[in-house]
């Protein structure tokens, strides 16, 4: 059915009932700081496309009790406009929910124009289902930054002690915001601060994490140290200037 343009601007600015809805931004800024994905609930498609019908049921099953109970398990942002519907490359087939990391990169699409609460908590549950926190894949013994697999990965050395502040470290490595990225990178966990590893980058207390990025030109491989409370996001820095490294040497043939 053809909508003249003064109706379709009145429903992008129409939120539908339901969470507590947050500006994309906002939401991704929220997420760096817990485990949940931030849910956009998409009615209009990345390319303007918009389906006003098939949008009212999808209303509906947001509102419903079962999904206002799991609210709290997600950052909540509508996309009823184009610009916001761009970044998340949103499908034009009606009503979606998509899930975004921190990053803003997506962990899926998944239709809800259709189906009722039962496909709106199916796409809940198989979202978080993907995004889930994963134990530290340590290297068994010291890696050798200058042989493969290791001279393209980052190299985190983890200067921790088991104690309540290491144990916080291990845990911001294990974030699903870290771990997606767990291929990229290798892992050395130290508990001896006169180990000739603490010696060599100068560590004298736990919690310290080293990240190593071999093909650093030399005496400038570590680009990062963190010593103390750390938290995922301050994990993520480093990781992320080093994913953007690569890029750009893979961009320029190196």
């Amino acid at each position: 059915m053809a909508r003249t343009p003064w109706v379709l601007a009145a429903a992008a600015l129409l939120a539908p009932a339901g969470p507590p809805w947050m500006k994309f931004d906002d939401a991704r800024m929220a997420a760096a700081s817990s485990d949940k994905l931030v849910a956009v609930y998409a009615t209009v498609g990345a390319n303007g496309m918009r389906d006003v019908d098939n949008s009212d049921a999808a209303n509906e099953a947001l509102a419903s009790k079962a999904v206002v109970a799991r609210y709290g398990e997600f950052f909540w942002v509508n996309a009823g406009d184009v610009p916001t519907a761009k970044r998340v490359d949103a499908p034009s087939n009606g009503a979606n929910l998509i899930f975004v990391d921190p990053d803003g990169v997506s962990v899926g699409a998944w239709p809800v124009q259709s189906g009722g609460e039962k496909a709106m908590l199916a796409a809940l549950d198989e979202a978080k289902g993907k995004y889930k926190s994963k134990p530290v894949p340590w290297s068994r013994g010291e890696p050798e930054p200058v042989s493969e697999p290791f001279k393209r990965k980052l190299i985190v050395y983890a200067f921790l002690d088991g104690k309540e502040a290491s144990q916080k470290v291990e845990k911001a490595l294990e974030h699903p915001w870290v771990a997606k990225d767990f291929g990229r990178m290798a892992f050395l966990q130290v508990d001896d601060l006169n180990s000739p590893i603490a010696r060599r980058f100068k560590v004298t207390s736990f919690p310290t994490l080293i990240f190593y990025d071999p093909s650093m030109k030399e005496g400038k491989e570590v680009i990062e140290r963190r010593s103390g409370e750390t938290n995922t996001r301050q994990v993520r820095v480093p990781i992320r200037k080093f994913l953007d490294k690569v890029k750009k040497d893979l961009t320029e043939g190196k």
